[in-house]
């Protein structure tokens, strides 16, 4: 057997993962009898540009929400990329969101990430829409009829307890929030994706997480450690390093003066914030 250690900023996470989940049997699956539901989300914005072929498809414009500029924001309407992305047995379909899940295809997977991961697997998603977002669009049908969520997720949103974070949430139950306030849904009948799944499903490794964290460009990264035999491990590497140097994602936040959401920044004119979120 054959170890190796490297790190992974965000960026670099993000795109490891998305070439994980376009090679997920799930997925092929889904291209052939059913539906693939890219919904939006940074990581899922790699995913459609690995799904697409488009890498001149923004991922930081694939969101609604977002964490950016220091805090939880919710990005103005007019600069997002439209999503979902709806894929109907291999080709880009037209369809909404409603009419590709009430064209029921057991196959079909809703692409979902997520904002919180812990040790057993459970994932969450942060919502500050009223109406509960994509979850409150897609949950009733996925659970009813048997659909599953594949998460993309990287583990730089490593939690100690998702259940306990989904629970002490709830945009009502806030006093104070540097930021839009928001609930979580713990996102049931979920395949997670992370760096750890993402490698053995590209190189056949096991992968192990080690550490976490770091400065400059290299705050959020994540070290692997990863063992297997001498050419799984030289192909994890040579994907590993076919990905170093992914660009820095930028952020963009809304426009404070209009944001109807519950933040102590809400209603403020640019020249009454501080110089950090400006920046």
């Amino acid at each position: 057997m054959t170890k190796a250690a490297f790190t992974l900023i965000p960026s670099e996470s993000r795109r490891l993962i998305a070439k994980g989940v376009a090679q997920m049997e799930e997925v092929k699956r889904a291209n052939e009898r059913g539906y693939v539901i890219l919904n939006g989300g940074t990581t899922n914005g790699y995913v459609a540009q690995e799904l697409l072929g488009a890498r001149d498809l923004a991922p930081e414009k694939f969101t609604a929400g977002t964490s950016t500029h220091r805090l939880l924001c919710v990005t103005d309407a007019d600069k997002r990329s439209p999503f979902p992305i709806i894929f109907y047995k291999g080709e880009k379909s037209t369809k909404t969101l409603p009419e590709a899940l009430a064209d029921f295809h057991l196959e079909t997977v809703l692409i979902k990430g997520a904002n919180a991961i812990d040790a057993k697997g459970n994932v969450a998603v942060i919502s500050s829409g009223f109406d509960g977002g994509t979850m409150g669009a897609t949950l009733g049908t996925a659970v009813s009829q048997g659909l599953n969520y594949i998460v993309p997720v990287g583990l730089e949103k490593l939690v100690p307890s998702v259940e306990a974070a989904c629970a002490c949430t709830g945009a009502k139950t806030l006093d104070y929030s540097m930021g839009a306030d928001f609930g979580m849904f713990l996102i049931p009948n979920a395949k997670v994706v992370t760096e750890i799944e993402a490698l053995h499903i590209l190189a056949d490794v096991e992968a192990k997480h080690v550490a976490s964290g770091g400065i400059g460009a290299s705050a959020g990264a994540v070290v692997m450690v990863i063992e297997g035999s001498k050419a799984n491990v030289a192909q994890a590497i040579s994907i590993v390093e076919a990905i170093k140097g992914e660009p820095l994602l930028p952020g963009f936040r809304g426009t404070c003066e209009t944001c109807r959401f519950q933040c102590c920044f809400a209603g403020r004119k640019a020249s009454e914030l501080p110089a950090w979120l400006k920046e």
